[in-house]
């Protein structure tokens, strides 16, 4: 006979699992000017951005390096998109408007190149938009720990050679750090 018995269940919770949606907004701005081309089409193209996600990557090529991948999403993130953002990395937030910031990050933790996907429907463009000292002196408002990034980053990167284009970004951001999906 039992007697005084109980049986206690402790659910185990991952960290993504307390983020809320509020956790991922932001009011970061891009912009592309196409002037020339003989692939994209001329005229002006803008991304302001509701929401955002920042995930940790490996193996970043050139270099085998470590970096931080942050996601600028057209649409905010909602009660009902935060599970593709967290368990899918916002595949289908992806299909709409966004852009994407990619931080190459040094040994110590630090900026070391910054590339930029800026994606609209018929228009991807992508560049490396700072990788020189002076040009990387733009992301210096940044500071990283296991768990927050916060970026604060306004600038240009422009061509005139070949193709004449100018990406513009207006970035304010404080967001959790989630860890890559695993296969």
């Amino acid at each position: 006979m039992l007697v005084g018995s109980s049986l206690l269940v402790a659910s185990v919770a991952s960290p993504e699992d307390s983020l809320r949606p509020q956790d991922f907004r932001t009011t970061s701005t891009f912009e592309l000017v196409v002037q020339s081309s003989s692939v994209l089409r001329p005229g002006q193209s803008k991304i302001v951005a509701k929401s955002a996600l920042a995930t940790r990557v490996k193996a970043l090529v050139p270099g085998n390096s470590a970096g931080l991948e942050i996601l600028f999403l057209s649409e905010p993130i909602t009660e009902t998109s935060r599970a593709d953002a967290l368990a899918r990395q916002a595949k289908d937030l992806r299909k709409r408007d966004h852009a994407l910031l990619v931080l190459y990050l040094d040994a110590q933790g630090k900026i070391s190149q910054v590339n930029l996907a800026f994606v609209v429907p018929g228009t991807t463009v992508s560049r490396t938009i700072a990788w020189k000292p002076e040009d990387l002196r733009q992301f210096a408002r940044y500071a990283l720990d296991n768990k927050r990034v916060t970026l604060k980053s306004k600038g240009v990167y422009g061509e005139s050679e070949g193709e004449r284009l100018t990406l513009s970004w207006d970035v304010d951001v404080t967001l959790p750090v989630l860890d890559p999906i695993k296969p």
